[in-house]
C-alpha cells in the first residue's frame, strides 16, 4: 500500500518516487520468458493553454479525467503521474498503438474546441534493461520528439533518439567542465533603437564550442539543461562573463552598453539569482544600469510568488527587468497587472503579415501605445528585412533586433562591430540625437526611484548617492549593529547575544581543505568535541553532518558543505547559498530547524568560505501559526473552504474502502436571528454551532465553516447506522444560546450523500448533498435527509 507521499495529490495515482520504486521492482522480478513490458510517456500539447483558457479548476479536472482513462486503458501493471501534464504507463505489448489511439479519442473527445492532442513516446524494454529510469528517459524523448507533429500521436524509441539521448548525458553530465574549460562562450547580439538604427545596447547568448561535438546550438542545450535543472550554472556562468567583459570594456576606455541577460524560470528555484547577479556586478565594479534581467513570458506562469519577490528584487535593487516573448500566451494583460517591467520584447513572428493587415497594425499600435502609457519600453526581436525596419518606425517601437542589424558575435567582433557603426554615424542628426539622448537617460537608470520633477543634475547626484550609500552601509558599525538586532527580532531572539549563542560560525579554506575560524557555540565546542584550525574543513563537515543532522536530511546536506561542490559552484559563478535542515541538539528533544547561509570569495589565489548557522526554530513555528490561521475560519476556527476543499479532493482521490459521507448543514432561520439579536448574536451562534458540529463529525472528518450560515463536513470510513445517528444528533435537537438577556433557539438541517454508492467526484457529491439539503429545508426544519434520485 502506498504511502501518502508516494501518491499525487490532484489525481490519486502513484506519483514519480513510488512509480519508480514499484516498477524497478516489477521490472527486476520479471520473468525473462514473460510478456515484453513497454514504458509509455504521455504528454498533452497545449495544456497550458486550456488552463489560461478554461481556468486551472477546469484543468484539474481534465487531468483527473485523463488519469482515469489511463488507468482504464492500461490497468495490468502500473500507471503514474511524474508531473504537470505528464503521466506514464508501465503496460505489456499487446495492442499497444490501437489502446494510445483510443486513449487519443477519449481525451480529444473531452473538449474537441480546445485544441489538446494527445503525445506518446513508447520504449520496449528488453531483458538487458535494468534501469526503469533510463527507460523512462527514452520513453520521454521519443515523446519529446513528436511535440510538434500533428502527423502521429505516439513514436517508438530508436537508434536515431538513442543518439540524443546520449547527446542529452553527454551535456547534462559534462556543464560543469565545459564552464571551467570555456567551452561555453557568449556572443553578442546587437539592439539598436529603431528610430536612428544606432547600437544602444546587446543580449548575451550562450554557445558550446565542444570538443567532442563540436558547435552545439542553444536549442540543442538550454532545453536539456532546463529539463535537468542545471541552466542556473550555464546562466550563472553567462552572468558572470558578461560583467567581465563589460569591465574589460571599460579598462580598455570603451563605452560600454548595456547588456541583457536571460535567466531560465528554474533559475528562480535553484539559486537567489538576484544574489548571484548582484555579486557579478560589485565584483567587477560595474554599474548596475548595465545589466538587464530577461524573463520570458512562460516562466511567469511558473511559481508566482517566487518569481514576484526576485523581479521586484531586481527592480529595487537598480536593474531594468524585461519581459520576453510578449504575446506568445494567454495571460499577457494579466501579467502586465501583477508584475513591473521596463522593457516588452515581442517576437517579429507574433504578426506576420505586419505590412499588408490593418487588422495587425492596429494590434502593433494599440499595443505599443499601452505600454508607453503605463511607462514600459517596447522592443521587437526577429527583424530580418528593411520592410520590418520600416513597419516598427511607423507603429513607434522604440528598439529592434536581429539579423537585419546584427548577427550574435564574440567580444572582439563587437569592437569591431562598434568602431563601424560610430564612423558611420559620424557627425550625424542621428548619432547627435543618440547622444542628447544618452544624456537625458545617463548611465545610470533606477527611474523608478526618482521623482518625475526632479532636475536632471539632480538625478544623477541621486544616482552617485545610492551607490555610496551601499558603501556607506557596509562599512558602518552602527548600521551592521541595527541590521543584525533588526535580523535576530525578526527571528524572534530576546538579544544579540543570545543570537551569538545558539548560532555557529566557520571561515575555511577550501583551497588547502583547512579551518581558518571556529566557533560553534557559546563555548566554542560542539558534539562534545573542540576544533581547531589547523584541521580538516571537510573531516570536520563530515562529523558534523553526520552527528547533528537528522538521518533523512544527510546526503543533501553533505552534498551542500562538500568542499569540491563548493569549489565548483564558485568557479560556476554562484558565490552564495543557503540552505535549511533539522538539527539535533539532544536526543530528548525534538530536532530543530537550522538556517545556513555562506559567501565564497579568492584571497590570494585561495578560495575563502565564510559559513554561518543559527537556529530558526522559533520562526518557523511562528510561520506554521500564520499558516494555520490562514487555514481557518476567524469566527469560528473551523477550516474555510479554501483549506478544507483540497484536502475533501484528496481523501476522495486516495479512497479505496469502506463509505464515506458528503454533509451540507445550514442554521434554520439565521437571517432572522440575526434581524431580531443583531449581528452579534449572530456571531455568538455560529460560533457554538460550529463547536458543536467539531464534536459530532471533527475527530474523523473535515468540518468547514462555507460562509453565513453553511457548513461543509467530509467523514471517511464510516458505517451508515453510525453516520445517521450523527446527523440525527445534529438535527433532531434545538439548540440554545444564552446572549445577554436573551436565549436564540434554532435548529439545523442537513442533508448528506454517500461516497462512492452515489456519487464519486467532488463537485458531484458536493451537489447531491446540496440537493438533499434544498429537500430537507422544503419538508420542513430540523430535519436531515440522505440524497436520493429523482
Amino acid at each position: 500500500m502506498l504511502r501518502n507521499e508516494e501518491i499525487d495529490q490532484l489525481t490519486g495515482l502513484p506519483n514519480l518516487y513510488a512509480f519508480r520504486k514499484n516498477a524497478q521492482k516489477l521490472m527486476d522480478d520479471r520473468n525473462k520468458k514473460e510478456r515484453e513490458f513497454v514504458i509509455i510517456y504521455f504528454d498533452v500539447q497545449n495544456f497550458k493553454n486550456y488552463n489560461a483558457r478554461y481556468g486551472f479548476e477546469a484543468g484539474d479536472r481534465f487531468l483527473q479525467n485523463m488519469a482515469k482513462h489511463i488507468e482504464k486503458i492500461f490497468p495490468e501493471l502500473m500507471v503514474s503521474r511524474f508531473s504537470d501534464d505528464h503521466f506514464v504507463a508501465l503496460a505489456y505489448y499487446n495492442s499497444i498503438e490501437a489502446r494510445i489511439d483510443d486513449l487519443g479519442r477519449r481525451i480529444h473527445s473531452y473538449n474537441p474546441d480546445a485544441g489538446i492532442e494527445l503525445r506518446a513516446g513508447i520504449y520496449e524494454i528488453d531483458s538487458e534493461d535494468t534501469d526503469i529510469s533510463i527507460a523512462c528517459d527514452r520513453a520521454r524523448i521519443a515523446c519529446n520528439s513528436i511535440k510538434k507533429n500533428y502527423d502521429h500521436i505516439f513514436r517508438y524509441y530508436d537508434n536515431e533518439l538513442g543518439t540524443q539521448l546520449d547527446l542529452a548525458h553527454y551535456i547534462i553530465h559534462n556543464i560543469s567542465e565545459a564552464v571551467l574549460k570555456g567551452y561555453i562562450q557568449v556572443y553578442y547580439q546587437p539592439v539598436v533603437r529603431v528610430i536612428t538604427g544606432r547600437v544602444c545596447g546587446f543580449e548575451a547568448l550562450a554557445r558550446w564550442v565542444d570538443p567532442v561535438h563540436g558547435f552545439l546550438m542553444p536549442g540543442v542545450f538550454i532545453p536539456i539543461l532546463e529539463d535537468a535543472h542545471l541552466i542556473y550554472k550555464l546562466d550563472a556562468y553567462v552572468v558572470r562573463q558578461v560583467c567581465e567583459d563589460i569591465r574589460d570594456f571599460m579598462d580598455q576606455g570603451l563605452k560600454p552598453h548595456p547588456v541583457s541577460i536571460n535567466l531560465s524560470r528554474t533559475d528562480f528555484h535553484q539559486r537567489d539569482m538576484y544574489h548571484v547577479v548582484n555579486d557579478a556586478v560589485h565584483q567587477c565594479n560595474i554599474p548596475k544600469s548595465l545589466i538587464h534581467i530577461e524573463v520570458t513570458e512562460s516562466a511567469l506562469d511558473d511559481s508566482q510568488d517566487v518569481l514576484r519577490g526576485t523581479i521586484d528584487k531586481f527592480r529595487r535593487g537598480g536593474y531594468q527587468v524585461w519581459m520576453d516573448d510578449f504575446g506568445s500566451g494567454y495571460s499577457s494583460l494579466n501579467l502586465l497587472k501583477d508584475y513591473e517591467f521596463d522593457v516588452l520584447k515581442f517576437d517579429m513572428k507574433f504578426l506576420q503579415n505586419f505590412g499588408s493587415n490593418p487588422r495587425e497594425t492596429a494590434i502593433w499600435e494599440n499595443v505599443i501605445n499601452m505600454a508607453e502609457e503605463i511607462g514600459i519600453q517596447t522592443l521587437a526581436e526577429g527583424v530580418e528585412t528593411l520592410e520590418a525596419w520600416d513597419f516598427l518606425k511607423r507603429v513607434g517601437c522604440e528598439k529592434a533586433q536581429g539579423y537585419f542589424f546584427g548577427r550574435p558575435m564574440t567580444k572582439l567582433e563587437c569592437i569591431d562591430y562598434l568602431d563601424e557603426d560610430r564612423n558611420k554615424y559620424k557627425g550625424t542628426p542621428a548619432q547627435r540625437a543618440e547622444e542628447a539622448d544618452d544624456e537625458a537617460l545617463g548611465l545610470g537608470r533606477s527611474v523608478i526611484e526618482l521623482k518625475k520633477d526632479a532636475p536632471e543634475e539632480e538625478e544623477e547626484e541621486d544616482r552617485t548617492g545610492f551607490e555610496d550609500d551601499e558603501l556607506f552601509m557596509s562599512e558602518s558599525p552602527v548600521y551592521m549593529t541595527l541590521a543584525a538586532r533588526g535580523f535576530v527580532s525578526l527571528l524572534e531572539y530576546n538579544s544579540y547575544s543570545q543570537f551569538q549563542k545558539h548560532s555557529f560560525f566557520i571561515v575555511a579554506n577550501l583551497s588547502k581543505d583547512k579551518l581558518l575560524r571556529v566557533h560553534l557555540s557559546s563555548k566554542r565546542k560542539i558534539l562534545d568535541k573542540s576544533y581547531h584550525k589547523a584541521e580538516s574543513y571537510q573531516a570536520m563537515i563530515d562529523e558534523i553532518v553526520t552527528k547533528s543532522v537528522i538521518a533523512d536530511e544527510q546526503s543533501i546536506a553533505n552534498d551542500f558543505f562538500s568542499k569540491d561542490r563548493l569549489i565548483l559552484a564558485y568557479h560556476s559563478g554562484i558565490t552564495f547559498d543557503d540552505f535549511e535542515f533539522h538539527r539535533i541538539v539532544d536526543i530528548k528533544m525534538a530536532p530543530r530547524w537550522t538556517h545556513t547561509i555562506y559567501q565564497i570569495m579568492e584571497d590570494k589565489g585561495d578560495i575563502i568560505a565564510y559559513f554561518l548557522s543559527f537556529d530558526i526554530d522559533e520562526y518557523k513555528r511562528s510561520k506554521d501559526l500564520v499558516r494555520q490561521m490562514a487555514e481557518r475560519d476567524s469566527l469560528t476556527g473551523l477550516y474555510n473552504r479554501h483549506t478544507a476543499v483540497p484536502l475533501i479532493r484528496n481523501r476522495l482521490y486516495r479512497h479505496q474502502n469502506g463509505k464515506s459521507a458528503l454533509i451540507m448543514a445550514d442554521i434554520d432561520d439565521f437571517k432572522v436571528i440575526n434581524d431580531k439579536y443583531g449581528s452579534f448574536a449572530g456571531d455568538e451562534v455560529l460560533r457554538r454551532i460550529s463547536a458543536r458540529l467539531d464534536d459530532i463529525f471533527g475527530r474523523d472528518g473535515i468540518v468547514c465553516h462555507i460562509d453565513q450560515d453553511e457548513f461543509l463536513i467530509f467523514v471517511e470510513n464510516i458505517e451508515i447506522g453510525n453516520l445517521k445517528k450523527r446527523v440525527s444528533e445534529l438535527c433532531d435537537n434545538t439548540f440554545e444560546v444564552a446572549y445577554h438577556r436573551d436565549r436564540i433557539q434554532f435548529t439545523v438541517s442537513a442533508g448528506y450523500v454517500i461516497h462512492p454508492d452515489q456519487g464519486r467526484g467532488y463537485h458531484d457529491l458536493y451537489r447531491k448533498a446540496d440537493t438533499a439539503l434544498c429537500k430537507a429545508k422544503t419538508e420542513g426544519k430540523g430535519m436531515g435527509l440522505m440524497y436520493e434520485e429523482q
